[in-house]
């Protein structure tokens, strides 16, 4: 994807804050973030936003636009959604000055000062999310996790998996797709990706397993369609609506504080 500006909410008013948001990408969960942040900020600036995708042949473009935007915006929030950043976006990000500065979903070590953060605690907040769903979970034998290899995040989702097997004596797995023999009945299942969901649900259907009695299944990140789909699939999900609010409410309060953003475990049929 090719780098483009695209000005957004043109009809609002006040000119005396300007915001630019960077993301590496859009989709469903980024509006909604990008929403949350328009619900809060209300008419009280104008905000711009910034398409990037963070690979390495594109670094110089980078640094050459945020360079040409350091003086036009008062406030630059990021979110990169990637688990590593070279040292030449490190060296862009580090250049604008922190109290210009807020960071969404991931904090990251190679910040240097004092900035805003609003971050998800992703090995903690799955395994506090299976901790509230340890009744439904320990129904099963076992609990599994299928995740992308090039999943951002995988190894924190991992670990908190883990942590919650291991204290419940609960036997796991952790598999990057899927094969005939990977759903099995009377196990649960971890899923972090759209078509995996879809395939999980596919392969029930062919073995004539009912989901929720058969094999348990919880979803990562809710969407509208998880209430209905297969009588309703169970979800563990960041607020990514209130993830967009509270990085407003940091910009409008002018507060420099990281803040762990609220995740979500909503319970269904399908465990």
């Amino acid at each position: 994807m090719t780098a483009q500006l695209a000005n957004s909410h043109t009809s609002l008013q006040s000119k005396e804050l300007k915001i630019l948001i960077v993301f590496s990408r859009l989709n469903d969960f980024k509006h909604e973030i990008y929403d949350g942040f328009m619900d809060k900020i209300e008419g009280k600036a104008t905000v711009d936003l910034y398409i990037h995708q963070f690979s390495t042949q594109n670094a110089f473009h980078f640094e050459k636009v945020i360079k040409e935007k350091i003086n036009q915006y008062d406030y630059f929030a990021f979110m990169m959604h990637t688990s590593y950043l070279n040292e030449d976006f490190l060296k862009t990000i580090n250049s604008v000055p922190t109290n210009k500065l807020i960071i969404l979903e991931k904090r990251n070590e190679f910040i240097r000062g004092k900035y805003a953060c609003v971050y998800q605690d992703f090995e903690q907040d799955i395994y506090e999310a299976l901790f509230k769903a340890k009744e439904a979970i320990l129904k099963y034998s076992t609990l599994n996790c299928i995740i992308q290899e090039h999943y951002a995040n995988a190894y924190f989702v991992i670990e908190g998996l883990k942590k919650f097997a291991k204290e419940n004596n609960l036997q796991y797995n952790i598999y990057s797709d899927i094969e005939e023999n990977t759903i099995r009945s009377k196990e649960a299942y971890l899923i972090l990706s759209e078509r995996y969901l879809a395939e999980t649900l596919m392969c029930c259907k062919n073995k004539k397993m009912v989901v929720g009695e058969d094999i348990g299944i919880v979803s990562y990140n809710e969407t509208p369609i998880k209430e209905i789909l297969s009588g309703g699939i169970t979800v563990v999900s960041t607020d990514h609506f209130q993830l967009g609010k509270n990085a407003a409410d940091l910009i409008l309060s002018g507060r420099q504080e990281h803040i762990r953003n609220s995740f979500l475990f909503i319970r269904r049929n399908s465990l």
